[in-house]
């Protein structure tokens, strides 16, 4: 329903700019000019509601993920890139699913600015919990430019970084938690591992 909105308001919009061109010799330019502005709001509107409707869907479907569901949400074509310490460089491995021993918990997650890295904290961290926030911050950090990984890897990984919608970082087991929106569904993209502040 909310595709067919956003669809009919983008047609709206292009039929009232052809409307406007035929228009434009008439002593109506100044009602058209309102006419599309109008057409233009609707359409932010319409954007607005949808990209809404989208956060409070992942917000819903990442509390429903735990141990026993999360390799559905893995991309069977894209697989999910797990980022290790290798001494003191990144190491990254794709695999298109993960076992029981996986740490995952998202029940008690909260949607507000994410904790960072505080090396003088006790736990690591600026704040302790779940958290999620629609930021990617993964594809500036560019990780993967130090893992060792061939030129065709370091690619897709770059192209899979730039999907990505939201983190969710948990510092109870101190993992960070990549999600991307792909073809009509959320998936797990990438998962960093690493502990902050070990060389």
């Amino acid at each position: 329903m909310k595709i067919a909105v956003h669809s009919f308001s983008r047609f709206l919009t292009l039929s009232l700019l052809v409307m406007a061109v035929i228009a434009c010799n008439s002593p109506h330019q100044k009602e058209m000019k309102q006419v599309l502005q109008s057409a233009d709001s609707i359409q932010s509107s319409s954007e607005r509601k949808i990209n809404t409707g989208q956060t409070e869907n992942f917000i819903s479907v990442l509390k429903t993920i735990n141990i026993s569901n999360i390799n559905q949400f893995i991309s069977p074509k894209e697989g999910v890139w797990l980022i290790q310490s290798s001494g003191a460089m990144p190491n990254m491995s794709n695999t298109s699913q993960v076992d029981k021993n996986f740490p995952v918990d998202f029940s008690n997650c909260k949607e507000e600015e994410l904790p960072k890295i505080n090396c003088d904290a006790k736990t690591f961290w600026t704040k302790e919990g779940c958290y999620v926030q629609k930021i990617n911050s993964f594809k500036d950090e560019k990780v993967w430019t130090y893992a060792s990984l061939s030129k065709e890897d370091e690619a897709k990984v770059e192209e899979q970084a730039k999907t990505i919608q939201y983190t969710v970082i948990n510092t109870s087991n101190n993992a960070r938690y990549y999600f991307s929106f792909v073809d009509g569904k959320w998936y797990l993209s990438f998962v960093d591992l690493r502990k902050p502040c070990e060389a």
